[in-house]
């Protein structure tokens, strides 16, 4: 095999913040929109993610560098994993995880990040989760 046959195209993402992301074309071709635009424009221009911001993105991409070496054999992933344990009590980035995943088409993220807001507010009282998600109405009355 040749190593330019080996190599994978990149593909660079722009978030909110306009950080340039430079990821591998079949890390990003999880997502079904990313992978129809490259198909009609190719990798030659920035994609833009205007409601992504650059911590959550980054936080995608990494699941998806996971996910898609999860098919070519096992991978340590304890650092990761715990990193992400504690960040995924903060309620703000598991909807924004949430939100991108829905707006990337990353199904399985996106069924990660549920199953988090569910674990998130299983315990907790109706004023907790208002607390939680910052819901200043009461609606009840």
């Amino acid at each position: 095999m040749s190593s330019s046959a080996s190599k994978s195209r990149v593909v660079r993402l722009r978030s909110a913040n306009n950080e340039i992301f430079e990821v591998e074309e079949a890390i990003v071709a999880l997502s079904e929109p990313i992978k129809n635009l490259i198909d009609v424009i190719g990798v030659n221009h920035v994609i833009p993610m205007p409601d992504v911001r650059s911590k959550t993105l980054a936080m995608v991409i990494e699941w998806c560098k996971y996910h898609a070496a999860s098919d070519q054999g096992p991978r340590n992933t304890k650092e990761l994993i715990k990193e992400w344990e504690e960040e995924l009590d903060q309620a703000d980035l598991v909807i924004d995880l949430l939100c991108t995943a829905s707006f990337l088409c990353i199904k399985d993220l996106q069924d990660q990040m549920f199953q988090r807001v569910a674990d998130l507010i299983k315990v907790k009282t109706l004023e907790e989760i208002c607390e939680l998600f910052h819901v200043k109405n009461d609606f009840s009355s």
